[in-house]
């Protein structure tokens, strides 16, 4: 296979530092045509022999001197935050540079089972992917990582998904339900093989990756060992219960405020609703841990 180019776009954000990493491990190395292109909003930034900043100002398809620097690329990875005018403007410019691949900014949560019982979760999201495969001759990959697990971040000390609180616990549904995890660390990893992957066309339009399993009891405990806390559970909800009030804030328009508390709810559905996985593609991207060693709580 003759090595990919690869663009990407968004290298500041929670994800961005792990594939730069990623980039910079050599694990990829016989697979990617240096210099991978960043494409940024920052001056300044220094390039090196693996990596060519691009300072773009607004991310524009107007912007010819990204247009151009983008033409040609076979990979184009976005690891930007949902943004209407930003994912308009990158649909904008992909179809003047048709890439042989996209890998839009979806990680996280499973949309589409999620629409099975909360229609309308996120379609920012799910529809950005759909407009690019309008666009056609571009191959769309939403890779799905369920829940960041990020040591002083994410399920460790920013725990408001599993419904713990200074009170105590506020559970909804069963607090052995299982959830999937990512590290950053994989995900960036991820990234990467999906992008070099040896055959675009056969790859899924969704591939799901996770790093370990855990139970809603698992994040508690060791928030509750970490911390030297006590956490009582102080209410309770049905996973039901939590489905209803899910479906009634979010027909009352989207709210960040209560994003925790969306998320709770999906974990507390289970199985093949969002944040657990029935079928994981980590065999397809990393057989036999030969590439990488996965992660653990």
């Amino acid at each position: 296979m003759s090595k990919v180019s690869i663009a990407i776009i968004g290298l500041n954000g929670f994800i961005g530092k792990h594939v730069l990493n990623a980039i910079n491990s050599g694990i990829f190395d016989s697979k990617i045509q240096f210099p991978v292109k960043a494409i940024t909003r920052k001056e300044g930034t220094k390039s090196s022999d693996k990596i060519e900043y691009i300072v773009s100002a607004e991310t524009s398809p107007n912007d010819t001197k990204l247009i151009d620097a983008l033409k040609g690329v076979d990979v184009v990875v976005e690891l930007t935050g949902p943004n209407p005018e930003l994912f308009a403007n990158i649909e904008k410019i992909l179809a003047q540079v048709k890439p042989k691949l996209f890998i839009p900014s979806q990680f996280g949560t499973d949309i589409p089972q999620v629409d099975t019982y909360a229609p309308g979760f996120l379609a920012l999201k799910t529809q950005h992917s759909e407009n690019v495969r309008k666009i056609g001759g571009i191959k769309v990959v939403d890779i799905i990582t369920s829940l960041f697990a990020v040591p002083g971040a994410f399920l460790y000390d920013w725990v408001g998904a599993v419904g713990i609180t200074e009170q105590g616990v506020n559970l909804i549904g069963d607090i052995d339900q299982k959830f999937h995890i990512s590290k950053l660390e994989d995900v960036g990893n991820v990234v990467l093989a999906v992008a070099t992957h040896d055959s675009i066309a056969k790859l899924p339009d969704l591939v799901h990756v996770a790093s370990d399993v855990v139970t809603v009891k698992d994040v508690i405990d060791k928030y509750s060992s970490s911390k030297g806390v006590k956490l009582d559970v102080v209410s309770k909800k049905s996973a039901d219960e939590g489905r209803k009030e899910f479906v009634e804030k979010l027909n009352a328009g989207f709210n960040p405020n209560d994003f925790l508390f969306y998320l709770q709810v999906i974990i507390a559905q289970g199985l093949d609703k969002g944040l657990y996985f029935s079928h994981l593609d980590n065999e397809l991207f990393n057989p036999n841990e030969s590439l990488w060693k996965w992660g653990k709580f």
